[in-house]
């Protein structure tokens, strides 16, 4: 059963938030993905390879607890690394993945943003982790992401890729 908090659809909170973050330019046409995991263990998760600014309702995947794929679409490649976001963490209800240009910058030198700077930042971030790159879309990406997650952190920057955060809603 969905949170008290939300009483929208999935896909509307995928979608809303989606193009909150590509038009705040957080993320790249192709790139980012987000994902919604339900009591039942189904995981709404945008789809793979479609320009994340013009999404639709009907594009957004439902990828079920069983393995099955329900959508017009392939899911995100990095799915890998939200099953295992879940899988680690049973307190994330939601995984949101992008591109912020500054965030990659700090990525490709390997240093994590000191979030005592902002206010703001450590409120919502609190501190921040950081996962050795693999390559985007693989199984070991995913462990190396869930295993920081594992650590108690909820916002994770990836080596040489962007940065992923987790909680409980999107």
């Amino acid at each position: 059963m969905r949170s008290a908090v939300s009483f929208i659809h999935p896909r509307d909170e995928i979608l809303q938030a989606i193009q909150r973050i590509y038009r705040y330019r957080m993320t790249t046409t192709s790139g980012g993905n987000l994902s919604i995991r339900e009591e039942n263990g189904d995981i709404w998760i945008t789809p793979a390879r479609l320009d994340k600014g013009s999404l639709r309702r009907e594009d957004i995947v439902c990828v079920r607890a069983d393995g099955r794929v329900e959508g017009p679409h392939r899911p995100s490649s990095e799915l890998p690394f939200h099953q295992e976001i879940y899988r680690h963490r049973r307190d994330i209800r939601s995984v949101v993945h992008a591109h912020p240009a500054a965030l990659v910058a700090f990525s490709l030198v390997h240093q994590v943003p000191d979030t005592h700077l902002f206010h703001q930042t450590r409120l919502v971030c609190g501190e921040a982790g950081f996962a050795p790159y693999e390559l985007p879309g693989s199984l070991a990406l995913g462990r190396n992401v869930a295993t920081v997650f594992g650590q108690g952190f909820d916002c994770v920057l990836l080596e040489n890729h962007g940065a992923v955060t987790g909680g409980a809603k999107l």
